[in-house]
């Protein structure tokens, strides 16, 4: 669980719902407007939809997911697992990596590590790594992607609920004026939850994400750029000393996989 997204959420939530109230006397249900916040989210998706493919527009869900996994993705443990395995194919041979693959539950680095069993050459090997990195950022960015474009639409539709209730109020203007305050409200109403819905919910959660993504990215890298490492038969301490550089300073201590 990411407590950081949790907290987030929880404390501008709780902000925005403990004002409201504090400013309305405790009378929450003025905020309330189902057909507001129908015609906000309603169309946020359905335009979304004429933009994106079906299928992206659902994957949206599991974008939110990836934003509440845990704060940060463990590359010191990766780099100590590819120093091991360029220790040991130093001392046994590359051959023996085989009896590694079952032990290894990353399937970037457990299919970096069957091209070099396959005896795939270095070229090959970077290529193919270098391919697949390239798909997963271009795939896991269109959640990004869609999320931002949700973002924007969700203030445009805002104004245009309050446009719908702004004529419906100048309509009934003529009959009953002491109902153009409360209609005047429900009709702004609309333009919150636009502003509200963007900037808790959509902005955070794409930017979170795209965070999370860099991380991914460079954790790929260190298994890249480790793997061809090994090919090149390159001593495990200066495998280690190499991809220290992908972590902060701060946690090179932590970098220990050629002392075990």
């Amino acid at each position: 669980m990411n407590i950081a997204t949790l907290v987030g959420l929880v404390l501008g939530l709780g902000i925005l719902i403990g004002s409201a109230y504090s400013s309305s006397g405790g009378d929450l249900m003025r905020f309330i407007d189902v057909p507001g916040v129908c015609i906000v989210l309603g169309g946020t998706f359905a335009s979304t939809f004429i933009c994106y493919p079906l299928k992206n527009v659902f994957g949206v869900f599991g974008t939110f997911l990836q934003a509440m996994q845990a704060d940060e993705l463990p590359v010191v443990n990766y780099i100590n697992s590819v120093v091991r395995l360029a220790k040991t194919a130093t001392q046994k041979g590359q051959i023996q990596l085989e009896k590694e693959l079952t032990q290894i539950d990353n399937f970037f680095l457990q299919g970096a590590i069957q091209m070099l069993v396959d005896g795939y050459s270095k070229d090959e090997i970077k290529s193919i790594l270098d391919t697949r990195i390239e798909n997963i950022y271009e795939q896991q960015m269109n959640g990004v992607e869609i999320l931002k474009t949700m973002a924007g639409f969700c203030p445009g539709f805002g104004i245009i609920g309050t446009l719908i209730g702004l004529i419906n109020m100048l309509s009934a203007m003529g009959t009953d004026m002491s109902a153009l305050g409360g209609a005047m409200a429900v009709a702004l109403l609309t333009t919150l939850y636009g502003v509200f819905f963007a900037n808790i919910f959509f902005v955070p959660f794409a930017v979170k994400v795209e965070g999370r993504l860099k991380e991914r990215i460079i954790l790929m890298n260190v298994i890249r750029d480790g793997i061809l490492f090994i090919k090149d038969k390159t001593p495990s301490s200066i495998v280690q000393d190499k991809l220290k550089a992908y972590t902060a300073p701060d946690k090179w201590e932590s970098v220990k996989g050629d002392s075990e």
